[in-house]
């Protein structure tokens, strides 16, 4: 079993499949990161990149007010 942390925000692949880029919370490593940890537990909804009802990062239902602003942060569960 791998018992090393991943990075929260990628899960350890070192890069966001949405964006198709290197993930910039652990500089493409998928390695744990404070920051990605620090990030992961209350960040804002990205419902928007996807279809606006479930955030591609936590893979939650949205967590805004309005549709067209993402704003409300995501608390830790």
């Amino acid at each position: 079993m791998d018992s090393k942390k991943k990075c929260a925000v990628c899960k350890g692949k070192g890069k966001i499949e949405l964006l198709d880029s290197p993930c910039p919370f652990c500089n493409g490593t998928g390695e744990f990161t404070k920051i990605s940890e620090s990030y992961f537990k209350s960040h804002i909804c990205q419902c928007i990149f996807l279809n606006r009802k479930t955030c591609p990062l936590c893979g939650k239902k949205c967590h805004h007010d309005t549709p067209n602003k993402p704003k409300i942060l995501l608390g830790p569960t």
